[in-house]
């Protein structure tokens, strides 16, 4: 945690542990799609456009999507956080829009 927000020891010491479970978890999510992303348009992309050159040079019509070389226990794990976070955004329109109809403000 130092390293991805710059805080020393003492700091991290003073948060609660609710502060630091949730840090911890979103740390864990960001790192997750951050290791998708980079398969997917790196490793998986060059695995597709290999396998294609051997299936177009085979004369074969189906190819194959960098998709296909991700591990599926993988792709549900991202999209299972992609989905939460898609609610969570939702959530706080529904609250928002809740608020207005009310006739309610913001300190601003």
């Amino acid at each position: 945690m130092a390293r991805e927000f710059g805080w020393n020891i003492d700091e991290i010491k003073q948060l609660r542990p609710s502060e630091l479970y949730a840090i911890v978890e979103e740390i864990r999510k960001q790192k997750l799609l951050e290791e998708y992303k980079q398969q997917m348009n790196g490793w998986a992309f060059l695995a597709a456009v290999i396998v294609n050159s051997f299936i177009a040079l085979g004369g074969e019509k189906d190819m194959v999507e960098p998709e296909d070389f991700i591990s599926k226990d993988f792709k549900k794990q991202v999209e299972a956080i992609l989905k939460a976070q898609s609610q969570e955004k939702d959530d706080w329109a529904l609250l928002i829009e809740d608020a207005k109809a009310k006739g309610l403000k913001g300190p601003w």
